[in-house]
């Protein structure tokens, strides 16, 4: 399994927004953040752009999901 993030889907609110996903690929990770988000009644909008990053695993690193700067 590979490590996702992404940080740019709307939420309830006009502040930021933040998931990690856990699967197989690119692909699974934004239908399986897409189904999670219409079950907690979030649905995409047709312009909605979700960008899927995968979280690099093989050395250290941080990666910043917000840091508050709006």
């Amino acid at each position: 399994m590979r490590v996702f993030y992404s940080n740019d889907f709307r939420g309830d609110y006009p502040v930021g927004t933040s998931a990690v996903i856990v699967a197989r690929d690119k692909d699974e990770a934004h239908v399986m953040l897409t189904s999670k988000l219409i079950g907690m009644g979030l649905p995409p909008r047709a312009d909605d752009d979700i960008t899927i990053h995968e979280v690099p695993t093989d050395c250290t690193s941080v990666t910043v999901l917000q840091d508050g700067d709006y």
